[in-house]
């Protein structure tokens, strides 16, 4: 079984109660089951073209518990599994095209999803599941060209995909970790329409930093509150970190993630955790060059410095901008701020057809003695402007809407 100190003599986490007894249930209790018995109890999560690489999975037609296990513990990505994982997909990978196969498994996690809270929410908010060829070309773009083994090792998604597949599959309770979960304030939860869909949903979440993939709460919707830079803004200033997204009035749909909180500055701010992102007519993420800090800019009322909210670039050349003469937006066709930059929109000045925003990290809650600190000029300037931005006397400061659905 190889030598001592070999990667064969690692101990195996031993599987949860919670599993052994899923996989007993799942064979009802015998040693040996037929393939067809376990394909006719997953009838309702497999597309008929799924049926076939799960058959590959096997590799028999009367797996014993231990083969049944085995597929689990490759598919779940158990660290010690890392190479039978790999080796598994391999062969299922040999007998089928590999876009055809991300396809197949996209339609199938579709199925698999149905069953969630978090899968009930976006759907009824509007999302579709109109783009799953799109992010299976997405994913299995370097696997048509290069070393399968290679692909798999980078391809975390598709991993995430299969953990997914395989918790559900053997009604493992887990998380599936593909969509957030949302929450949304109750007076606007029937106006709200997304103009997110899923495929694009589970890109955005994977992008993320993990401690903004759990929960989003959103926070301005111009179909909701209004085509107003006066509401935008006081809606999404000191909230936290923030995904932007835009669909143009040509179709493009396109956005940006701030890691910072949104405040009124004369200057940039952010930091490199920023980026862009093009959803429509491609699916594609551009981080930070290191060739400039230009991540962040938010500004109004100014008669010496751009009014709106911009990402990368630089004043009149921005990545992303959103004017305070609501909108309107620009889009340069180069942004040194990014990597592997082109131009969001369709056209370089463009107008807004939607536009949405989501928290999806909230801002830390500071104690009394951190309040305290504060600099209180500081602080008064700050609720200034955004009391004027949003119409509201001072004594309204720091009320927030109730009644949020999650």
């Amino acid at each position: 079984m190889g030598g001592k100190g070999s990667k064969h003599d690692r101990v195996i986490d031993p599987l949860t109660f919670d599993e052994n007894d899923c996989i007993d249930k799942l064979m009802n209790y015998k040693e040996i089951i037929s393939l067809e018995e376990l394909l006719h109890r997953w009838n309702s999560y497999l597309t008929h073209n799924m049926n076939s690489h799960i058959k590959q999975l096997f590799a028999t037609n009367k797996p014993c518990r231990q083969r049944v296990v085995h597929v689990y513990r490759c598919l779940s990505t158990c660290e010690m599994y890392h190479e039978s994982y790999l080796k598994i997909m391999s062969i299922v990978l040999a007998k089928s095209n590999i876009e055809r196969y991300t396809i197949d498994l996209l339609e199938t996690i579709n199925l698999c999803l149905k069953d969630t809270n978090e899968y009930a929410y976006w759907i009824r908010i509007g999302a579709k599941a109109h783009t799953i060829h799109q992010l299976s070309s997405l994913l299995s773009k370097n696997g048509l060209t290069g070393d399968i083994a290679a692909w798999l090792r980078g391809n975390t998604l598709l991993g995430l995909l299969h953990r997914a597949l395989v918790t559900t599959l053997y009604s493992v309770p887990r998380k599936l970790d593909l969509l957030p979960a949302i929450s949304i304030n109750q007076k606007y939860i029937q106006s709200f329409k997304t103009i997110l869909d899923l495929g694009w949903i589970m890109f955005l979440k994977h992008s993320l930093p993990a401690d903004c993939q759990e929960n989003w709460r959103l926070l301005f919707s111009s179909s909701s509150h209004g085509e107003s830079f006066q509401s935008l803004s006081a809606a999404i200033i000191d909230q936290g970190s923030t995904i932007l997204i835009i669909k143009d009035n040509s179709g493009n749909v396109f956005g940006g993630y701030a890691s910072q909180s949104w405040l009124l500055k004369p200057k940039f701010y952010g930091d490199s955790n920023c980026f862009v992102f093009s959803l429509y007519p491609n699916l594609n993420i551009c981080v930070s060059s290191g060739h400039n800090d230009n991540f962040m800019y938010m500004n109004s009322g100014q008669y010496t410095l751009p009014n709106g909210i911009g990402m990368g670039g630089q004043f009149g050349y921005w990545g992303l901008w959103i004017d305070s003469e609501y909108g309107i937006g620009k889009s340069s066709v180069s942004c040194s701020t990014f990597n592997d930059y082109s131009m969001l929109s369709a056209n370089k000045d463009f107008k807004i057809d939607s536009l949405e925003i989501w928290c999806v990290k909230e801002k830390p809650k500071l104690d009394d003695e951190e309040e305290e600190r504060k600099l209180p000029s500081d602080r008064d300037d700050w609720d200034m402007n955004l009391l004027e931005m949003a119409g509201r006397t001072k004594y309204s400061d720091g009320l927030r809407d109730e009644d949020e659905v999650k």
